[in-house]
This record gives C-alpha cells, structure tokens and sequence, in this order.
C-alpha cells in the first residue's frame, strides 16, 4: 500500500510531518510518498534515520497552497503545489491514498477537480469522529465541505455515514441523527424538516433529531448528520470548548495541587486530555469523491499525521470508496 502526503501548506515543519510519515511507515508497514520541497524532504527522512528508497519516495512540487489563499483559484492556478500534485498522483493511481495537513477548502476542491464525484453521491461530506463519554467515538458529516445543501444532499452525507460505521468500525446496523435545535420532530429549520422525511425512508435506521449537546455526553446514535457550515461551526465549537476544559484543569492543578496533592491529579489529567486531543483520532474522511482522501488537522504534529495515515490506510485496506460508490444508488434526487 503506498500514501501521498502533503508536507506543505500547514501550520507545523515539512521535517514534522515526515517524522509522522516515517513512523506511520514503520508502524503499518506501507510505503510514504512525500509531496513537496526535495531536498527539505531528503533532510528530514536523513533526520529520522531514512532515506529516499524502496519505502520512502518524493513527489516533487514547487508551489504551496497557504491556508488563506482562495481555494478554487489557488487549485486551478498552482498546479505544481504538493496538494495538486499529490491528487493528480492518486487520480493515476500512482497510490492509493491522500493525506494532506492544508488548507482543507483547497483539498475538497482539488478532490472534485482531481478526482470527480462518486456517480449518484450529489455533494462530498467530510467525515470525523468525536469523542464520546460513552462508548465508541460518533461520526459526524458533513463538518466543512458543502456548506450550502439541500436535503439529497444530507441524505447522501446519512448514506455514506452508514457504509463508513459499516466498512470501518464494523457497526453492522449502525443508527443516524439528525442534527437539530431539539430532539422533537418539529424542531429544525426548513432543510432539517425536509431532510428529516427523507431520512425516514432511506436504509438505514434513523433515529431522528439530536441536539448538539447530546454528541459527547449521551452517543444517541453512530452517526450524526448536518450541513457543512453547521457542522464545521459544531467542530470548531467543540475544539474551543475542549482547550479550554483542559486549560481550566490544568490551571485548577497548578494552583490547588499543594491543598489535593498530587496523587492521581497528573494521571486524570492525562486521561481527559488524551480522550479530547484531536491528535489521537487521526484525519477527517472526505467522503463522496473516487479516491481515498484524509484531512489532518492543520496544526498536525508526528503523532496527528501517524493517525491520520492509519485512518487513509484502512479506508484503502477496507475499499471503502467502492463500497460507497456500490451503494450510491441509494440516494434519491430531489
């Protein structure tokens, strides 16, 4: 199995995401291609005891798309970026995967662009896990890809949530919500309402409307279903809120630790800043498009890449965009 990474374009070192590429390598045993600047990539791989051979290979590029840059204009007018060019690569099928740490408007549009929509899926959803307190992680989509959607769109976004539980996690008859001002039916605006009888006769299980609060404190259902600039406000909402929390412990510890001690303190710590650090749950799917596509958060350390290549890896393993596509069919226009 061989994985393109975008080394440039995020907020952390090329030499950072190529320590994540090496240990991803070494772990699962795949091979890494690198996107980008040659010779920075040859230095880091020298760095982490590697070199450019048979596991390790450079794709070559010239441009960076930055994460302020417009991203329809940026992909059609740097086609010799390490994000283009990564996608034009996986499009020949020169790989089998793409993870990119960039700009992730750039990403989706130079997805659509590279590598065209799956036939019968009318828009791409980006996919991620949100941690839960009880049990198993909850997916939700669409997080930023398709801001502006119609109900089809939603119920393919539903679909493709269902295959992913399915292909992935190994959820036999995973459950989708709706994701609403109020568990009620008649809570929501007018694409939730309409979304919602649609749902009903999809096939899956819909559960119905679920408030946002419900996400992390009850796992109502597997799958969490919305527009992409409700759910890209839901996530940044979230990454803020966790910060913080683990801000507002740490200050709590630092300042109380003479009073309670430190037995157990640094451990609980530990445990509520793992099960909210975004790093451990890998990148974000973009689902919908012909390819195996994975976003890692802009700010991805070695670790955050390392999981967000497992997350391409076992998308590829899986064959998850051909399960999609083979059940795509499902969804109706309206």
């Amino acid at each position: 199995m061989k994985i393109i990474v975008d080394t440039l374009g995020a907020d952390s070192h090329p030499a950072e995401i190529v320590k994540g590429g090496v240990e991803a390598a070494r772990r699962y045993d795949i091979e890494i291609v690198f996107s980008g600047e040659s010779d920075s990539i040859r230095e880091a791989l020298k760095e982490e005891g590697e070199r450019q051979g048979s596991r390790f290979s450079i794709l070559s590029a010239s441009q960076v798309i930055a994460m302020e840059e417009s991203p329809v204009q940026a992909v059609r007018s740097k086609r010799d970026s390490s994000l283009v060019k990564g996608l034009l690569a996986l499009h020949a099928r020169e790989a089998d995967g793409f993870v990119s740490p960039g700009n992730t408007g750039a990403v989706v549009a130079g997805s659509i662009f590279a590598l065209g929509g799956i036939v019968g899926i009318p828009r791409p959803g980006i996919a991620v896990s949100f941690p839960s307190l009880i049990g198993e992680d909850i997916l939700v989509i669409d997080v930023g890809a398709t801001v502006d959607c119609h109900p089809n769109h939603l119920a393919g976004f539903a679909l493709m949530g269902a295959i992913y539980c399915q292909t992935i996690k190994g959820v036999a008859e995973p459950t989708v919500g709706l994701l609403s001002i109020g568990g009620e039916k008649h809570k929501g605006n007018r694409l939730v309402s309409r979304t919602y009888e649609l749902l009903k006769k999809r096939p899956f299980k819909f559960a119905g409307n679920v408030e946002p609060h419900c996400i992390v404190t009850e796992r109502p259902v597997d799958i969490v279903v919305c527009d992409g600039f409700v759910g890209n406000i839901l996530l940044k909402s979230y990454e803020g809120g966790a910060a913080a929390t683990v801000g507002i412990f740490h200050q709590f510890i630092k300042e109380n630790f003479t009073k309670i001690g430190t037995i157990g303190i640094q451990a609980a710590f530990t445990s509520v800043r793992a099960k909210m650090d975004y790093r451990s749950y890998g990148g974000a799917s973009l689902l919908g498009v012909n390819g195996v596509v994975v976003i890692a958060h802009g700010r991805s350390d070695a670790e955050a890449i390392t999981a967000a290549i497992n997350v391409a890896r076992l998308a590829v393993q899986n064959d998850l965009t051909a399960q999609i596509s083979n059940n795509s069919g499902e969804v109706a226009d309206e």
